[in-house]
């Protein structure tokens, strides 16, 4: 089997992958020079490896001095992206070292195409054909350069530089970078570099085959990369759990702003539901008192008592819901339920300010998969901008009225009022920190719209037909 050609094949193939899936990397984020760097070694050492194959399978001298010459170029491309990718991806390595490497090898690049056939031979008379990995190669027979020590010193100040910059690393404290660069790196590049001086030198019967380890320099790079696209996928999952967390807190925030601006008329509601509590009970005392009491009537201001008590604990577990800190707890919510419940948080600021409540609740509405607090923090939060909008409005045309009804996605539900209207761009009143209202922080509607969102609903705003503003949001069916 043809061995050789396999393997050199193998070693270009595998360049050329690793190198074109960092180039869309660097095409995608521009500023990773790194990875366009990285695209640049592999490339090289692809094209190195070419060199190598054409020169073991070579059939004249002229072709092996020809393979020979051109394989320069690769190493001189590889040696200035190694050099530049230190910099950038591990910012250490004295420059003036790097340089000098960078220098001597434009040198000796140049020098090797002045002189025939190549910086490394003075003449090549023939090949002679070796056994390796059970395959016969060509190998020159020849007279060595003595130039070609220009091109060796180069990998020396080269291996230099990258073991200077992992010391340095080292020092720094990026103990598993400075081995995993520094340690491996380092050690394939200078046995690459020995194997090929020692076959240039003829001291060694084996093809150069700096390839074979200058792929495992490409592979480890790719590692550390790696590494870097592991960590920034951890980063994006912690940013994304911080985002998460902050919205739910800037959600909450606004459910206790909403309960602050009600929490008067819920006062003033569970001291109604105490008074009346209280009256009967005293009224059952006064009956009680009497010589011959009227124990139906009793048992009717009992039941009366037990209806408020009700009453107050709903209205405790409505604000105590509301007030909540939890996660999302999806649930099949009845729109219309959702929607009778906020009214009878706001029955009583309604009353205050004369509002008329004008509600026309859809029939066989489909439920929604949904946060029920979110909801009605929602549908809370429309309602109050929608009193506050009629502040300037006659109490006879405080109209406000909500309607649900089954549209193609689901369910919609519309508040309109008859208030002061829109601004000229609808979507400014949906951005944070917009607020009209001298004491508003601007929150509610960006967090309403926010929770819609999340819901896989729309919420958006119109101006009425007849003045005022309509909004609606649309939730799509649990089914």
């Amino acid at each position: 089997m043809d061995w050789v050609t396999i393997i050199w094949s193998m070693i270009i193939s595998a360049c050329g992958t690793l190198g074109l899936v960092h180039l869309m990397v660097w095409w995608q984020h521009r500023e990773k020079i790194d990875r366009l760097l990285f695209t640049i070694v592999a490339a090289a050492v692809a094209w190195f490896a070419y060199c190598e194959l054409w020169g073991m399978r070579a059939h004249n001298a002229a072709d092996y001095g020809a393979a020979l010459r051109w394989s320069h170029v690769p190493v001189w491309v590889c040696m200035v992206a190694v050099v530049a990718y230190v910099r950038s991806r591990l910012d250490a390595g004295r420059i003036w070292l790097g340089a000098c490497a960078v220098g001597l090898r434009s040198v000796s690049l140049v020098i090797n195409f002045l002189v025939e056939p190549n910086i490394n031979y003075r003449e090549i008379t023939g090949l002679r054909q070796l056994r390796f990995l059970d395959d016969w190669i060509s190998l020159p027979i020849g007279l060595p350069n003595p130039l070609m020590l220009i091109a060796q010193t180069a990998l020396v100040l080269w291996l230099a530089y990258v073991v200077d910059a992992s010391v340095s690393v080292w020092r720094r404290g990026e103990r598993l970078r400075a081995v995993l660069f520094g340690g491996s790196i380092a050690g394939f590049i200078s046995l690459g570099a020995l194997q090929s001086i020692l076959a240039h030198w003829q001291v060694i019967q084996m093809p150069a085959g700096g390839s074979l380890y200058f792929v495992i320099v490409i592979v480890l790079m790719a590692f550390d990369l790696s590494l870097e696209t592991r960590r920034v996928a951890q980063l994006s999952v912690e940013l994304h759990e911080t985002k998460r967390r902050t919205e739910a807190e800037v959600t909450h925030l606004g459910r206790v702003a909403t309960f602050g601006e009600i929490s008067v008329t819920l006062a003033h509601e569970m001291n109604q539901l105490l008074g009346i509590i209280l009256s009967n009970a005293q009224a059952a005392q006064r009956i009680l008192a009497k010589e011959d009491p009227d124990l139906p009537e009793v048992r009717a201001i009992l039941a009366d008592i037990v209806s408020e008590n009700l009453r107050a604990g709903e209205v405790i577990r409505r604000m105590r819901e509301l007030l909540r800190r939890n996660e999302e707890h999806h649930t099949l919510v009845d729109l219309n339920q959702l929607a009778d419940e906020v009214f009878a948080i706001l029955r009583r600021r309604l009353r205050e300010r004369q509002i008329i409540l004008l509600p026309d609740l859809g029939a066989d509405l489909p439920s929604v998969s949904a946060d029920r607090v979110q909801l009605q923090q929602v549908l809370l939060n429309l309602l109050l901008n929608a009193c506050d909008a009629m502040i300037r409005t006659p109490p006879a045309d405080r109209h406000l009225r909500v309607t649900t009804r089954r549209v193609d996605s689901g369910v919609r539900v519309s508040v309109s009022d008859n208030g002061c209207g829109l601004p000229a761009d609808v979507e400014w009143i949906f951005r944070p920190f917009y607020t009209t209202k001298e004491t508003g922080l601007g929150m509610g509607l960006a967090i309403c719209r926010s929770i819609i969102t999340t819901h896989q609903g729309r919420l958006w705003a119109e101006r009425g037909a007849t003045g005022g503003a309509v909004f609606h949001f649309d939730l799509p069916s649990a089914s």
